[in-house]
């Protein structure tokens, strides 16, 4: 097994520029709404320009790896079953149900959980990185929304539901650079020198700008009152979503080593921050905001154990 203080040398920056962030909004020196702004660059910029750059860099037959899409989103729809039969058998309404299997089973990959495999395992990472996105966008996003549209009775069925989300979700920067990038990868098309150079630019700043970003949207949360449902999408996103993903790579044909940890890893961040904002969406707003608080915290010392469990020295 490797030394815990060398993980902690790993991933404590990634914890620190988090706590940083918190600290510039909560003491003033820089207002919230500031940091929204750094986080939509770095949704809408940063990261498709490194989905492309990863993509485009990359054979075609590198970068298609189906045991890696049906080992985590199985994985995934497990967690997310889990914590939707748990709510269920609580007497909660299909709309919240919704929310607490999307909220245990779709992590934070884009702010928190990229700059740690970038960091763990370099550009390598970045296939099964983009992997994960189109497994949490196009699958398990879309079905928690078509869900929870279904609860409020939005629209006459479940399948309408779905059809009417997908549309939306396929105008997502991250879900477009993803598409380009495959398009272009399979014509062995490569944008010219200065296009790559622009790319590489924006690439660069996507790390710790999103995990100063994460810690300035954590002030003002408060979980209080809410103990017992917080405690359950805590405890399915930071335990139930690993151990799930983890059971799928033990039960489905092997692949890379990489792929299995990056897999693992992914599945072990804290869910992503817009939970919130969807929560806003069905008026479960303050619920899906106050998690992100405790969520945020446990991952400290969860990504932290997996890292040691899974001996990647």
């Amino acid at each position: 097994m490797q030394d815990f203080t060398y993980i902690l040398s790993l991933t404590s920056p990634t914890f620190i520029l988090i706590l940083l962030g918190f600290c510039a909004v909560r003491f003033g020196f820089l207002a919230k709404e500031n940091v929204r702004t750094l986080a939509w660059f770095v949704v809408n910029v940063g990261l498709p320009a490194a989905m492309f750059k990863a993509l485009n860099s990359r054979s075609f037959q590198d970068i298609l790896h189906y045991d890696y899409l049906l080992i985590f989103g199985a994985g995934s729809l497990i967690s997310f079953a889990i914590l939707f039969t748990l709510a269920k058998l609580r007497g909660k309404p299909l709309t919240e149900c919704a929310l607490f299997g999307l909220g245990g089973s779709i992590s934070n990959s884009l702010m928190v959980g990229f700059p740690i495999i970038m960091q763990l395992f370099g550009d390598a990472a970045l296939v099964p990185f983009a992997l994960t996105l189109i497994i949490e966008n196009l699958f398990i996003l879309p079905l928690a929304l078509a869900l929870a549209d279904t609860g409020q009775h939005k629209s006459g069925s479940f399948l309408t539901a779905l059809m009417k989300s997908l549309p939306q979700l396929l105008k997502n920067p991250i879900i477009a650079s993803i598409g380009i990038g495959l398009i272009t990868t399979a014509m062995d098309l490569h944008p010219p020198g200065f296009i790559n150079k622009v790319i590489d630019m924006l690439s660069v700043t996507v790390g710790g700008l999103a995990l100063f970003a994460i810690g300035g949207m954590l002030v003002g949360l408060k979980p209080k009152g809410m103990m017992v449902d917080l405690g359950a999408i805590v405890f399915g996103k930071m335990i139930i979503h690993p151990l799930a993903v983890f059971c799928m790579i033990i039960l489905m044909p092997p692949m890379p080593p990489l792929f299995q940890h990056v897999a693992i890893i992914l599945a072990s961040m804290p869910m992503f921050s817009i939970f919130a904002v969807i929560g806003m969406r069905y008026n479960y707003g303050g619920l899906c905001s106050a998690v992100l608080l405790p969520a945020t915290v446990v991952a400290f010392f969860t990504i932290n154990m997996v890292i040691w469990l899974l001996d990647l020295q």
